[in-house]
């Protein structure tokens, strides 16, 4: 009985132990000011997915713009849409597990963040979707149509 009772209590240790050592979804995808993401479609994907129209996405972190949450830009390229690239901020929250949740700004939908393999992230557009602006107007990805609904980056250099 002693024996079961110290094993119980060094799992219990352990376990404590690593609930104070696990990160946050922000500090395991963001954890400072160079946690930087993109993907550029190829001409070959873009082909293969013709209802895509962004060909370009790039997630950079703020910390200045948020606090204490995390604020996020978001740029992206559209096809066949002039005016160079969109953008719009996100300001994200913990949401539980492994997610970000983030309120675009201006009540322009949101997105959630998620981890990925090879140190990627995942970004799933909201069911309110998230819209951007450029000098030109404005561009709005829905979750529920087209091919602009998740988007898969990898870890880049910031620009």
């Amino acid at each position: 009985m002693v024996v079961r009772s110290a094993t119980c209590a060094s799992i219990l240790i352990l376990a404590t132990g690593n609930a104070v050592l696990a990160k946050s979804p922000q500090e395991q995808m963001f954890p400072g000011p160079d946690s930087c993401y993109a993907r550029s479609y190829s001409a070959d994907h873009l082909a293969k997915h013709p209802a895509q129209r962004v060909t370009q996405i790039t997630v950079s972190p703020d910390f200045t713009i948020a606090d204490p949450m995390l604020g996020l830009r978001v740029e992206l390229r559209l096809r066949g849409v002039p005016g160079g690239a969109f953008e719009g901020y996100g300001y994200c929250e913990n949401e539980g597990g492994d997610t970000l949740y983030c309120g675009m700004e201006g009540d322009a939908g949101g997105f959630q963040v998620t981890p990925a393999k090879k140190g990627g992230i995942l970004i799933t557009v909201s069911s309110y979707g998230m819209s951007f602006e450029n000098d030109t107007g404005f561009a709005t990805l829905e979750h529920s149509s087209g091919d602009d609904r998740s988007f898969l980056l990898q870890p880049v250099a910031c620009r």
